[in-house]
């Protein structure tokens, strides 16, 4: 016998050895006992029926696996009698190209969308995010990425938030680019991000450089506005004016990294003969090298300073070089190299640092096919297709 009816039988029992004293409030007491066990086994037993009906139309109308749909079920309660509720969802998804398996995330994500009112909800949502340009495979990409904008008020949140983007970004193209970016733009608090916008714009950062900052890295824009000032704030301190095309960029490093982060990379960079004033003036000259995560940082400085040789000093005039691809750019291109060197075809003063900063067609033209005719194969170098090694000398 469960605790509970235990409970409610020796409290019946209590209670029956007084009333048999007091016959008339006995069968007062026993009426309205009988009246709450039923009621109370009712509202069980449709609770059970409910569930039951849940998992099932999570399994046979949804198609999710069973423990999906089982833990999915203690957050939704569908009722057998309405069924044709979420049928009706389905049915909209379907028709605006949901695949069966994203309907399924979907509902795994945000149960109660099952719920919502076609008409008065659903439908007038997401037919104005098609409207703006969320057609074809974009719109379910955008709700699956962030089931929660279908929560918000479409009057209320939605179209402010749309309306406050384009002010910024001009189009409706340029809406939907820095949406598929960061879809929480359409959940987060927008008047938080006018507050960081016109926080920078009052420290001179110019609208075109905001408008591009949206467009290619919205995140940036969601910051808390302490943050916001702190990142500003060190990087004027740093020599850059808001004004200048890197300063924006150099903020969006500051607050993609907490302190220990910062820290962790000051450490790996010292580690390698850095010194905190060449740490910051490879800042200055190319903040986004501090972007590259630690074990990135730690790959390619390996690569360069034990391999190419490159001193640490030559490292803190080009750190754009941490934030190339080792293996797709800077290890060809070093393969193509140590070829030309042992058959006397590269000029002894050209640096291996602008080499490997020049753009993919010139350096291909420079120093591929301009030697094709004296080393066959070297495309093949190139392209990683045969060993620099095994080339005849």
């Amino acid at each position: 016998m469960g605790t509970i009816h235990f409970k409610r039988l020796v409290c019946f029992v209590e209670n029956y050895q007084f009333l048999k004293r007091t016959p008339h409030s006995a069968a007062v007491f026993q009426k309205r006992f009988l009246k709450t066990e039923t009621e109370t086994v009712s509202a069980t037993a449709a609770a059970a029926e409910s569930s039951s009906f849940t998992l099932r139309y999570l399994v046979d109308s949804c198609g999710l696996p069973y423990k999906t749909a089982l833990s999915t079920s203690q957050k939704l309660k569908l009722e057998e009698k309405n069924s044709e509720q979420p049928e009706s969802v389905i049915t909209l998804l379907k028709s605006l190209e949901f695949s069966d398996d994203q309907i399924a995330k979907l509902i795994v994500k945000n149960p109660p969308v099952l719920q919502y009112k076609i008409n008065s909800n659903l439908k007038p949502k997401l037919q104005y995010l098609i409207d703006i340009g969320f057609v074809g495979s974009f719109l379910p990409e955008l709700i699956l990425k962030n089931p929660y904008i279908l929560g918000r008020s479409l009057t209320g949140h939605i179209k402010p938030s749309i309306d406050f983007l384009k002010t910024y970004l001009e189009t409706d193209d340029n809406v939907v680019a820095a949406l598929r970016r960061s879809s929480w733009l359409l959940t987060s608090d927008f008047k938080g991000t006018m507050t960081n916008i016109n926080f920078l714009l009052s420290e001179g950062v110019p609208h075109c450089s905001i408008s591009k900052l949206i467009l290619l890295q919205p995140r940036v824009i969601q910051q808390k506005l302490d943050r916001m000032v702190y990142a500003v704030n060190t990087v004027r301190n740093l020599g850059y004016k808001p004004s200048a095309p890197m300063f924006l960029p150099a903020v969006r490093v500051m607050v993609s990294m907490n302190d220990s982060t910062w820290k962790r990379k000051v450490e790996l960079l010292k580690s390698f003969g850095w010194s905190d004033e060449e740490i910051f003036i490879a800042f200055k000259r190319c903040p986004l090298y501090l972007e590259c995560s630690e074990e990135k940082i730690k790959s390619m400085m390996d690569f360069y300073v034990n391999t190419v040789k490159l001193e640490p000093s030559v490292m803190v005039a080009y750190p754009i070089l941490l934030k190339f691809a080792k293996d797709t750019r800077i290890l060809p291109r070093y393969n193509v190299i140590k070829v030309l060197e042992s058959k006397k075809l590269l000029k002894e003063n050209k640096k291996v640092t602008w080499i490997f900063c020049q753009p993919e067609k010139k350096f291909l033209d420079m120093y591929v096919n301009k030697h094709l005719d004296k080393v066959p194969r070297l495309m093949d170098i190139y392209r990683g297709i045969i060993v620099a090694d095994k080339i005849d000398a």
